[in-house]
């Protein structure tokens, strides 16, 4: 079985380089000066800022919980959403739209991006689960830490 660490590890990465896809489409990409239409503030240039930010604290977070282990589930959680609401918003900015932004192109930082999303909430998700099903059922294999 996979140990729990190495799902820690994979999600990490994968939230790591989704926060620098968006660190680099806002600084190099153009979306820094993308203003369709805001709520609350926020509009898609924001997002794309905010979504890096928090992106790279998440991984932070995620690595430090190697380490303090009380911090693995909150991480893990917050990680699972972090990359799944990335995955929502790319689905609606290229459908629906999002903010007023619709994007029809494809390019090769929104498939790595979408990639990396993909592994962060299927390992996150699988750490997050086996920590609830271990919980619930002490007597359930847990995966090897």
């Amino acid at each position: 079985m996979i140990a729990r660490r190495t799902l820690l590890i994979v999600g990490a990465a994968g939230v790591l380089v989704s926060a620098y896809i968006h660190y680099y489409l806002y600084f190099h990409g153009g979306y820094r000066g993308i203003s369709v239409d805001r709520v609350l503030g926020l509009d898609i240039s924001r997002s794309f800022a905010l979504q890096a930010i928090s992106g790279f604290f998440i991984a932070w977070a995620l690595v430090l919980s190697l380490r303090w282990d009380r911090w693995a589930m909150p991480a893990a959680v917050v990680g699972t959403l972090f990359a799944a609401g990335a995955l929502i918003a790319y689905v609606l900015a290229r459908t629906s739209g999002l903010l007023g932004f619709t994007d029809d192109q494809t390019s090769t930082e929104a498939l790595i991006a979408v990639a990396s999303e993909l592994a962060a909430v299927a390992s996150l998700g699988t750490y997050v689960v086996s920590g609830v099903i271990t919980r619930r059922n002490p007597t359930a294999t847990e995966l090897r830490t």
